[in-house]
């Protein structure tokens, strides 16, 4: 296994064990509030039925749809199927434990979507960060195109950023929870690469 790898799984760790500590200790009260109006400054109906659909688009339904496309395409399916599918089943499982350990209660604010469970960390920022690290590793790997390659890339980083910018928008979550959410589910997402990586290697 990389050293360099593992090293940014511990890392990603590390900083999410530092964030909780700050999130409990109510250190991060003052740069959440920040965040939030300065995300919701030009609010208006517009913009919230984009967000809507692009919080969605990184919901249960749109990460299935993934999935479900990727076992479609053959060529796919024995590279990427296996790996997403593990990535997404660990981060939803792993995500629903951590909020009942946290328990952090959702923003008391104008809230445009709605949401039952626990805040602490976002699922979507989670659950998507860990689909698309599988996602953009493998693109960096096996698409050889650089015209592709990075342009391709780089939008499923925005991506990511935009649905965590749409939790905080629609007044669902803290910054915390988001930022918690993509270290951890990055973590996730470079653990199950390198793991199916050893895998591979191994049964040949």
């Amino acid at each position: 296994m990389s050293k360099k790898n593992i090293l940014l799984i511990v890392m990603s760790i590390v900083l999410f064990i530092i964030l909780a500590i700050a999130i409990n200790a109510d250190i991060l009260s003052g740069f959440e509030s920040w965040v939030y109006f300065e995300s919701v400054e030009h609010m208006s109906d517009i913009l919230t039925n984009i967000l809507i659909f692009i919080t969605n688009f990184g919901g249960p339904i749109g990460i299935s749809l993934i999935c479900i496309t990727i076992f479609l395409i053959p060529k796919l399916r024995n590279k990427l199927g296996l790996p997403v599918s593990i990535a997404v089943s660990t981060s939803f499982i792993l995500n629903i434990i951590l909020k009942l350990i946290f328990a952090r209660e959702r923003p008391d604010i104008l809230r445009l979507v709605t949401e039952n469970s626990y805040s602490f960390p976002s699922g979507h920022a989670m659950i998507n960060m860990a689909l698309y690290t599988v996602l953009i590793i493998y693109a960096y790997k096996f698409i050889k195109s650089k015209r592709i390659k990075y342009p391709l890339i780089i939008a499923m980083m925005l991506l990511v950023i935009a649905i965590g910018f749409t939790r905080i928008y629609l007044g669902v979550h803290y910054a915390g929870d988001i930022i918690g959410g993509w270290l951890l589910g990055f973590a996730i997402g470079l653990s199950i690469y390198m793991l199916m990586k050893k895998s591979s290697i191994n049964d040949d």
